[in-house]
């Protein structure tokens, strides 16, 4: 087990973020409501092992937060430890005579199964443990559509906002990641530009047999199949072409995008890219849109916005229905 984070019961996140905002120097990375718990929560990143402070608020009036706060006030509420796998965690704890509060995991917030022990068997504190839910990466549907021709996304060549962002750049020796590239049209633009420190990422092999064949002297060590939220790396740039927009539209999702490129970027390291600005609809398939306000609200924690507005230069087809973003991260 390993701490995850500390749950702070409050009666209401907007008073208590500034303060906490304050206390630890630094912003909350989300916010997100579990209605199955009738709370709302705010997180925090509090430690150099990826420990956070949640704040938790009450939904409703009859909810067993509520009923906390009603007894004992604000203050802690509970400690949450992650674990590799809940169910057998679960089956080791009650085995060793810890009640726990239910007979199975359910989702909480930030993206986790969880599952409380009552505090009568842990010398009086509630106890939480969760297990990370991986962000979902389906290599056998994009492969499909790459066999099928069904890449209505791909304009055949690379978008106008960042060939130009490309063409403004004098370091060729930047690390770049192109993640979930396609048939990385990027990519190739920018080897023939001289930039030599590339690596392409997708999931899919169809497009990244198409590179090869397109562009024979890229070095085969920079092509990687793979999922994204399984790579790992340090990159000085990222260059995505409406990547964000292609998993289904889910703050679990789109948290964890967040957080990932902000992981494999190096201190100072920029997310660059386009993100379709229309709104989330009900089709199975990607792309899937979203607002400005809406990416911001999960880039605003991890990154300083340089720039994040309608593209000017787009391609005809997608004027003004793209979004071209310049994020540095945070330290």
């Amino acid at each position: 087990m390993r701490l995850d984070h500390i749950g702070i019961a409050v009666n209401d996140l907007s008073e208590s973020e500034p303060l906490f905002r304050r206390l630890l120097g630094q912003s909350n990375y989300k916010r997100e409501t579990v209605a199955g718990q009738q709370v709302t929560t705010s997180f925090f990143k509090a430690g150099a092992a990826d420990s956070k402070v949640e704040l938790v608020a009450p939904l409703g009036g009859d909810s067993n937060l509520r009923k906390f706060l009603d007894k004992r006030g604000p203050g802690i509420h509970h400690l949450a430890f992650e674990v590799d796998d809940i169910e057998v965690e679960m089956q080791r704890l009650a085995t060793d005579g810890f009640e726990l509060l239910q007979a199975s995991p359910t989702r909480g917030a930030d993206n986790k199964l969880i599952c409380f022990l009552h505090p009568r068997s842990t010398g009086g504190i509630l106890v939480e443990i969760c297990q990370s839910i991986p962000p979902k990466s389906n290599a056998a549907y994009w492969s499909d559509r790459y066999k099928t021709g069904a890449t209505g996304w791909d304009a055949g060549s690379i978008s106008t906002p960042i060939k130009a962002y490309l063409d403004q750049l004098t370091d060729r020796d930047l690390r770049i990641l192109l993640p979930g590239a396609g048939h990385a049209h990027e990519a190739e633009y920018a080897w023939r530009q001289g930039f030599r420190q590339l690596t392409v990422l997708d999931i899919a092999p169809e497009p990244l047999q198409n590179l090869r064949q397109r562009v024979p002297d890229f070095p085969e060590a920079n092509i990687v199949e793979e999922d994204f939220f399984a790579h790992e790396g340090a990159y000085d740039l990222i260059i995505e072409q409406t990547f964000f927009c292609s998993f289904p539209p889910t703050a679990e999702n789109r948290s964890a995008y967040a957080q990932k490129m902000h992981d494999l970027l190096v201190p100072g390291g920029k997310l660059v890219g386009l993100f379709f600005d229309f709104p989330i609809d009900q089709k199975e398939r990607p792309p899937f849109g979203g607002s400005r306000s809406e990416y911001l609200s999960y880039f605003n924690p991890l990154f300083e916005v340089l720039a994040f507005q309608t593209a000017h230069n787009s391609i005809q087809p997608r004027a003004g229905r793209e979004l071209f973003g310049i994020l540095r991260k945070r330290l």
